[in-house]
């Protein structure tokens, strides 16, 4: 049986490890206790009756094209905002609703169920995210589904859901190759003894990388991941069935990434270059986490959850981040005539003279993260004849660090080589920050005839320090609210069926914010309908997020403003449609012929004007529209199953973005490119054991401009071509 959550332990949690969305299938002194997996939406059968907009890609959408980039996975949904960086979604840039997708800070990830950002409170951005491919299922929740979810809900929450613990002995080896040295290597093995179960796995993943460095030198990655998850499920354990689980995890990587990106005039020439300067960037990282679970089954309507959790990360990011002293980096990058000696010093065709404004700035931003809390939960059903309730209530208490480290080395450029100046030029960074947040919620789920309707409330307190040694100083600041949220949803016919609802989303302001700062408050409004048939499945969502104040942050990647700074961004709106579609033509047949379209509309603007020095608004008018985020994205998938083999094929479209708020045609303004690409699969599966795959993402091999940030232009991933094989045992 599998086991379908509909609530977290508090606010961040819209599901706990530890409770079932039906307390019906969850009987207390059952011959098992039911078998855990972490589905925050309560699974796809919940979603049709859900009044929220929420999704779910199961293992077998996951293995249609076996995406070990995150930023594709979600592509494939509707109100989901990416914006590319590396090329192989290494830290994304992840929106949802229009809230802003730099570095994935305006939303809410979990890890079944549990908080994965490094420090989601003290500094959200998401340097580190869990690889996908050792993911059994993703979830996406926004609209007033997310009055459960925290910190961050004015646009949603992802869940990424691991392997339930196995009811009989299972395992694979899953082996993969493809161009430009891609390879990805993964194991498990699973089996259950009685009242205890585990499994364990491995995975490597990594590149050579598809960009060329002048004068040669590493672009690619290697990621390593090391998993476990050990279970007791005892029956009738002082009079109760109960569960214990426990999950401990490894993951390291070694990526010679970097921010810089190249001029425009560069790109055409050739978009996978990369300028000399960049050559000592490295990011090195390890994250460390031990997840402890249990569930209490009191009776058929009652289950308690308890989850302790702790996620311990550390990274270097070694990287150019301009020159000592004069222009910045994208100053240069944008507007290359202005600045021809300083390129020419980037580009490596030019040696560096020994004054600041030709001295390069290589920055090893050092930082350790902490996230540790307790969370509980309890699920309780009520029967009162015709109507029926879902009572749900959640308390989590939780802490969260990071430790700055910020120390500048300059180099000089000598004959396509960075040279060591010699000069100790100290720290740039060196802070601290710490927060304490206690978040809890109740929330109701009224069932009565063809009606379904649902209230609750989050309230949250929040308290941060902030320590600047550099400075001297030190700060601290506490912050509270509530949340309330509520939505209909009517079951019309058979098939068809209406939603609305409303929620107050909010985002906390940052332990290192200005006090006169902000937290960032909008009130969400959502409507739409669904119909489902066997063959046909059709949602369409219309959104609409006023916000009271627009939060913009400071990272290490912006010019004119000091790491963890904010900004208010005052009065926003932002409105859009969601529509996803899936059909099946000759259902029942042979072969079948799937075909799913999402596409997303959306628009923005700022109902007040004023002047800013965060580089992505500037100068802002009334009417502007927010950067980056596209008007318009969609996707197309066709595709052919038979018995023993499956085909697809799917056209990706994103359109233009502007890279700082404006208003009129976009093509005046600093903008990323309108671009489509084309991905392939074929499947094989010629018995239960094995699985053999071919794919090509980019088949048309687009070249496009996808951000102008961190610093100048950035491509699409180039074409690539995967081969797969898996044998299952």
């Amino acid at each position: 049986m599998k086991r379908q959550l509909a609530n977290p332990a508090v606010c961040g949690l819209l599901s706990l490890l530890s409770m079932t969305s039906t307390a019906a299938d969850n009987p207390a002194n059952s011959t098992s206790p039911p078998m855990e997996e972490v589905l925050v939406t309560g699974g796809k059968d919940a979603i049709r009756t859900l009044s929220g907009s929420a999704y779910l890609l199961d293992e077998a959408q996951l293995e249609e094209f076996d995406y070990p980039d995150l930023n594709k996975v979600l592509s494939t949904l509707p109100g989901v905002y990416i914006r590319q960086e590396d090329g192989f979604g290494l830290r994304p840039n992840i929106g949802l609703r229009g809230v802003t997708s730099e570095r994935s800070q305006k939303i809410t990830l979990l890890e079944d169920g549990v908080l994965i950002t490094p420090a989601p409170y003290s500094a959200p951005a998401a340097y580190y995210i869990p690889n996908i491919s050792r993911m059994r299922a993703v979830e996406v929740v926004k609209g007033p589904a997310t009055i459960k979810i925290g910190p961050n809900n004015v646009g949603g929450a992802i869940n990424l859901v691991t392997p339930p613990v196995p009811e009989e002995r299972t395992g694979f080896v899953d082996l993969g190759v493809g161009t430009d040295g891609y390879e990805k290597y993964h194991a498990f093995f699973g089996d259950r003894l009685g009242d205890f179960g585990y499994w364990v796995e491995g995975l490597r993943y990594g590149s050579d990388g598809f960009k060329d460095l002048d004068g040669g030198g590493d672009t690619g990655f290697t990621r390593n991941d090391i998993n476990a998850k050990l279970q007791w499920a005892p029956q009738d354990l002082l009079g109760f069935d109960q569960r214990f689980t426990l999950k401990l995890g490894y993951a390291d990587e070694n990526s010679d990434e970097t921010y810089l990106g190249l001029t425009d005039e560069d790109f055409d020439r050739d978009p996978l270059r990369r300028y000399a300067s960049s050559q000592l960037d490295n990011f090195d990282s390890e994250h460390i986490q031990a997840h402890f679970d249990h569930t209490l089954y009191l009776s058929e309507a009652l289950t308690v959850g308890t989850q302790i959790y702790w996620n311990h990360y550390e990274r270097s990011w070694n990287k150019l981040n301009g020159f000592i002293a004069g222009a910045g980096l994208s100053n240069i990058l944008t507007q290359p005539q202005l600045f021809p000696r300083q390129l020419g010093i980037i580009r490596g065709e030019i040696d560096s003279n020994t004054s600041d404004s030709e001295t390069l700035d290589v920055t090893d931003n050092d930082r350790d993260y902490d996230s540790e809390g307790i969370q509980f939960s309890v699920d309780s059903l009520i029967d009162q004849g015709a109507i029926q309730h879902q009572l749900e209530a959640g308390l989590r208490l939780h802490r969260d660090s990071i430790n700055r480290d910020h120390f500048t080395r300059s180099y000089l450029m000598q004959d396509v080589e960075l040279v060591s100046d010699g000069i100790d030029r100290g720290n740039k960074v060196l802070n601290k920050a710490e927060t304490d947040a206690v978040a809890t919620y109740i929330h109701d789920t009224v069932s009565w005839k063809n009606w379904k309707f649902n209230a609750g409330l989050r309230y949250e307190f929040i308290d941060s320090d902030f320590k600047d040694d550099l400075a001297g100083s030190k700060s601290s600041k506490s912050q509270d609210y509530f949340a309330p949220g509520a939505g209909a949803f009517w079951q019309y016919t058979d098939h068809l069926g209406f939603l609305v609802g409303v929620n107050k989303g909010y985002s906390p302001a940052g332990a290192s914010a200005d006090s006169n700062v902000d937290p960032e408050e909008a009130i969400n409004y959502e409507y739409g309908l669904r119909f489902n048939k066997e063959e046909i499945n059709v949602e369409v969502i219309g959104f609409f997020s006023d916000y009271k104040n627009l939060i913009g942050r400071c990272r290490a990647s912006e010019s004119g403003c000091e790491v963890g700074e904010e900004f208010n961004g005052g009065e926003v709106q932002v409105a859009g449609v969601e529509v996803y579609g899936q059909y099946v033509a000759n259902a029942g047949g042979a072969i079948q012929f799937p075909v799913n379209l999402t596409y997303t509309y959306t628009e923005s603007s700022f109902q007040n004007s004023f002047e800013s020095s965060f580089s992505q608004w500037g100068n802002v008018r009334q009417g502007d529209e927010l950067p980056y985020l596209p008007e318009n994205v969609g996707r197309l998938q066709v595709g052919a199953q038979a018995a023993q083999w499956e085909a697809f094929a799917a056209v990706n479209y994103q359109d233009k973005m502007r890279d700082r708020a404006g208003r009129g045609s976009i093509d005046d303004a600093v903008h990323t490119d309108e671009y489509t690409t084309l991905d392939l699969s074929l499947l094989w599966r010629p018995n239960d054991t094995w699985l053999v795959q071919l794919n090509v993402d980019n088949a048309t091999d687009e070249k496009a401009i996808v951000s102008w940030r961190p610093f100048g232009a950035r491509p699409t991933s180039p074409r690539v071509y995967r081969a797969r094989i898996r044998y299952t045992f």
